[in-house]
């Protein structure tokens, strides 16, 4: 009875911080296209490394890169919190602009129902909406007059998940990942003394697929590969137009924005030397996007590809005395060919991470840090550097235990 009120106020924190996620954490104009700027990112035990986890094969890590991956030992109940923030300068034309925020990022449990299936869920950012932007045009049949155009756009998706891991044969295991997602979207597009606010309200499901083979090659060695996949999906938008000559509000018909089918492939590679440990991980990533229309005649979409890889080491897991040694030390890169080609120019985007997971309570929980350097932009277009920060909680409890006295 005590663990499963203990699952009960846990899974209650976790509903309870959804109010929380309204407030989504971007400050890119790329954000103002569609239903926002995607967030890839998997706020976990693997930031250091790149995010890089498709096929990532490691225990009581609730892996959202690969619902197949999902593994818990049997009696432990893993409770995970993730904190981000991130600083990012915009450059362009000679003109310099900083932002800042900061926000919770995911929180997460996870839990072995049977002896082949694992259970976990959570919530976590989805898509992230802020800019401001402030540009100029000119008259039509005027004689070199300007007028002003301001766009501003806030807020974004969130997605609350559940996924399923089972262990199909010995070395092969499948998942499935049920996401359902929800959110509010603001626009307003501001020209002389009127302007036009678009809210669009967003409630769908999506589901994604994976699979992860493992295999022990030597008594030191073991190998992975994880394969994942989306299919094409249709976002569908209520949205409600407020005008501000009149002050009425429209609500029109729903209007529909759409994902690509994706496909991701990745492997990694985990190798113990006496009391050491080390692992290689790459991911690859495909997005069919060159198949959906742009809802935006400035810009078109073409397919994505992404790439990131990592590594990790411990140089002494066993340790009782060198706390530093126990320490798993991350690092890992990345590069992505995007979607958006926005007048013919084709946005770029690369980066390296750091990162570091710190052993509390006999190594069975976890607090873990990452830095993510990057920078994105092309030929005539913004161009963007940042810094993204992210730290979190993973503890890792007994809750299914009974005693028994003598």
């Amino acid at each position: 009875m005590i663990q499963i009120k203990r699952l009960f106020i846990c899974i209650s924190a976790s509903l309870s911080c959804i109010l929380s996620y309204a407030q989504h954490s971007t400050s890119s104009p790329y954000s103002m296209i569609g239903i926002g700027e995607i967030d890839t990112r998997t706020y976990g035990l693997n930031g250091g490394m790149a995010n890089a986890g498709i096929g990532l094969y490691v225990k009581n890590f609730l892996n959202n890169s690969n619902p197949a991956t999902l593994i818990v030992d049997s009696l432990a109940f893993i409770f995970d919190v993730s904190l981000g923030s991130s600083f990012s300068q915009f450059s362009s034309a000679g003109i310099t602009e900083n932002a800042k925020n900061a926000n919770i990022k995911k929180v997460a449990f996870g839990v072995k129902l049977f002896p082949r299936f694992t259970l976990s869920g959570g919530i976590t950012p989805f898509s992230n909406v802020q800019y401001k932007i402030h540009t100029t045009a000119d008259v039509e049949g005027g004689n070199s007059e300007k007028y002003d155009l301001y766009y501003d756009g806030s807020g974004g998706l969130t997605k609350a998940y559940l996924s399923g891991s089972y262990k199909l044969l010995p070395n092969l295991r499948v998942g499935a990942s049920a996401s359902y997602l929800f959110g509010r979207i603001n626009r307003t597009e501001s020209l002389v003394s009127h302007s036009v606010s678009t809210a669009s309200e967003v409630d769908e499901i999506l589901m994604d697929f994976g699979l992860i083979y493992n295999k022990a090659i030597s008594n030191a060695t073991n190998i992975s590969a994880g394969l994942t996949y989306s299919y094409e999906s249709q976002i569908k938008m209520k949205n409600y137009t407020t005008y501000s000559m009149s002050g009425e509000t429209d609500v029109k018909s729903s209007t529909y924005t759409s994902l690509p089918h994706s496909i991701g492939a990745g492997a990694a590679l985990q190798t113990v030397r006496g009391r050491s440990y080390g692992v290689f991980s790459i991911d690859y990533r495909f997005g069919n996007w060159a198949s959906i229309k742009s809802p935006d005649q400035r810009m078109h979409y073409a397919n994505n590809h992404r790439i990131n890889a990592g590594l990790a080491y411990v140089p002494n897991y066993r340790t009782p005395r060198n706390y530093f040694q126990r320490i798993q030390y991350q690092a890992g890169g990345y590069g992505e060919i995007s979607n958006l080609i926005i007048n013919g120019n084709r946005l770029m985007e690369t980066g390296f991470t750091v990162g570091a997971v710190f052993p509390i309570k006999n190594n069975y929980s976890q607090i873990y840090f990452s830095a993510d350097f990057g920078s994105r932009g092309g030929k005539g277009l913004i161009n963007e550097n940042y810094i993204r920060l992210n730290v979190g909680v993973s503890i890792n409890q007994t809750w299914f235990l009974k005693w028994q006295y003598d």
